[in-house]
């Protein structure tokens, strides 16, 4: 009898629609060069009408997964992606950015040695230029008010953390489909941010994130949900607003946190915890 293989310890997802072979091909070969090798490479491809699964299918890789979809929308990809994955640990790239040699191996090192921590990103250095997007060291739930602390492209997390929380992408969502994500998983999991660049961000006129009024539309929602979570009254929703997202919140955070545990909210003042007794919805 043939010995079933076990699963790899990470799932790289990678959504793909009408990439640039250039593009395609550079963002391949930098996970297939990772330093950390117990990896698949799951490939979704979303109904793309160019020459994408030419591309990937030059690759002789055992470690691709390749699949292929009517075109269904980068958030319905992404989700799909999720369900495929057969590894402990996720890591997301997109079709068009190009990851560090060691960027996988750092993170899984991170993961494995830090039990406590469920989700891990890092730095991104802009492609063509040296301007590097930094992110805080261990991002909180009101950080998350201010902007999204989480890098995307460049992060990894622990499957089983947020399959236990139901924790997906929103199908409201298209430029800001991560922040939505990261801000909800943050009223449960402990996440990091290792503080150096992981992952060259190529930056474009196709980026979702040049989507600007959308961007910032979604951003708003984002944030209204934050406020709506820590308090129904619109007066202390807007003094919130304007003492986190407007200044540096690390001093307040030390004294005060908000959690949840699925149904009930816990918050922590000066190092004391206290679990409220009413329900609340997510």
């Amino acid at each position: 009898m043939l010995k079933e293989c076990p699963p790899p310890e990470v799932s790289v997802l990678l959504p793909v629609y009408n990439t640039k072979e250039e593009y395609l091909r550079a963002c391949i070969e930098s996970i297939l060069n990772q330093t950390f090798t117990n990896f698949e490479l799951v490939i979704l491809n979303d109904g793309s009408t160019n020459n994408v699964q030419e591309i990937i299918l030059s690759y002789n890789d055992p470690r691709i997964k390749y699949y292929k979809q009517d075109n269904s929308g980068i958030t319905k990809t992404r989700n799909k992606l999720l369900s495929l994955a057969q590894g402990k640990y996720i890591a997301i790239a997109d079709h068009d950015d190009i990851s560090l040699a060691d960027r996988l191996e750092k993170e899984y090192n991170y993961l494995e040695n830090n039990p406590q921590i469920s989700l891990v990103s890092g730095w991104i250095e802009i492609l063509n230029t040296k301007k590097i997007w930094k992110t805080k060291p261990s991002p909180r739930y009101l950080d998350f008010l201010k902007r999204c602390e989480i890098i995307h492209p460049a992060c990894m997390w622990r499957k089983a953390d947020f399959e236990k929380y139901n924790l997906i992408y929103e199908e409201g969502y298209y430029g800001a489909q991560d922040y939505a994500l990261f801000a909800k998983a943050a009223k449960y999991l402990n996440m990091a941010n290792i503080q150096e660049v992981l992952l060259k961000y190529r930056k474009h006129e196709n980026n979702a994130s040049n989507q600007k009024s959308k961007m910032s539309s979604e951003s708003e929602k984002i944030q209204k949900e934050i406020l709506n979570f820590l308090t129904d009254n619109i007066k202390t929703q807007k003094l919130l607003y304007n003492k986190f997202a407007q200044q540096d919140v690390t001093f307040l955070q030390n004294i005060f946190s908000i959690r949840n545990d699925r149904s009930k909210k816990i918050v922590r003042i000066f190092g004391l915890q206290f679990k409220l007794k009413r329900n609340f919805k997510n």
